[in-house]
């Protein structure tokens, strides 16, 4: 559907509310193409559809959003249709787990910390995923300087299938 103005993004309301405009997990694929602006690019795949708006990705399940992802931080956009306001992800350089613990902390957004023998999540109280990892497969690097390499909002009963 073609819309005459950009939508508006704040990444701070999706990281502390998960609330990115007016999207929702479980809305339909029908639903977004009809009230949400024209993606950048759309793939069909199996067993996922996605939509793509700049870095910004909408994954399907049989139709049905269930993800809403980001991996991609150097040039963290919204495409032609997004206005975002990139709050922490305007430096992807200072996007290190110290860094974002303390914008986290700062501005009261409560999350869960978990380690594994990949990197650090951080599940934030809106439900939001971050994940940190050694990029650069660093050595005994401190874990404060893992980098941010994705973040997701998603439907875990969906994911899981």
């Amino acid at each position: 559907m073609r819309f005459d103005k950009k939508i508006e993004i704040n990444i701070f309301d999706f990281f502390k509310y998960g609330k990115f405009g007016y999207i929702k997990l479980d809305q339909t694929k029908e639903w977004v193409l009809n009230n949400f602006p024209d993606a950048d690019s759309q793939y069909e795949n199996k067993p996922f559809d996605i939509l793509k708006y700049g870095n910004i990705e909408f994954h399907f399940h049989k139709n049905i959003l269930f993800l809403i992802f980001c991996e991609e931080f150097d040039n963290f956009n919204g495409g032609k249709s997004l206005i975002i306001d990139k709050w922490i992800l305007e430096k992807p350089n200072e996007l290190k787990l110290l860094n974002v613990l303390e914008k986290l902390n700062e501005n009261n957004i409560d999350y869960e910390k978990k380690e594994d023998s990949l990197g650090i999540k951080l599940k934030l109280e809106s439900g939001v995923e971050l994940t940190f990892e050694n990029i650069n497969d660093i050595e005994n690097l401190n874990k404060n300087h893992y980098e941010l390499t994705t973040f997701g909002l998603y439907n875990k009963e969906i994911l899981e299938i």
